[in-house]
């Protein structure tokens, strides 16, 4: 999905675009938390620099479908499965060990503790991503 934005600002090898939002975002059930730009008529993105934009460049820059296929699946599946995981082993393993304390607040303590790794454990995994250049981000296609 392509869509224009003006550079606002150049850091190192990445840009920070304004863009309005695009009637592909109507129909969106997250058009209202949606990237730093809040709910507003207009978004900022991050994306990677490599047509050398400046500030105040008008641009065109490409979305994949695959990459928004993959940030859901990360962001929503991985942490919700991780909980669960952690309240099963927390019921069938870690409440017997422990007798003395309610076995649902063992489980559900150990839910919070998987979702948080799951959340550094992605944190580490973006950052691997961004190293090897294989960056969820919008790639920037030309100026216009």
């Amino acid at each position: 999905m392509e869509e224009n934005g003006v550079v606002i600002s150049v850091k190192k090898d990445t840009v920070l675009i304004k863009a309005s939002r695009s009637s592909a975002c109507d129909s969106c059930a997250q058009k209202r938390s949606c990237s730093t730009g809040g709910g507003g008529e207009d978004m900022l993105i991050e994306a990677d620099n490599a047509i050398g934009a400046e500030k105040g460049d008008r641009v065109v820059f490409a979305v994949g479908a695959g990459s928004v296929m993959k940030a859901g699946v990360l962001l929503y599946l991985v942490p919700i499965l991780s909980f669960i995981a952690g309240v099963v082993i927390g019921q069938a393993v870690a409440a017997p060990l422990i007798p003395t304390v309610n076995a649902d607040l063992v489980s559900g303590a150990l839910g919070v503790f998987f979702i948080a790794g799951a959340f550094i454990g992605l944190k580490l995994y973006n950052r691997t991503l961004e190293k090897r250049g294989g960056a969820l981000r919008p790639r920037l296609l030309r100026k216009v």
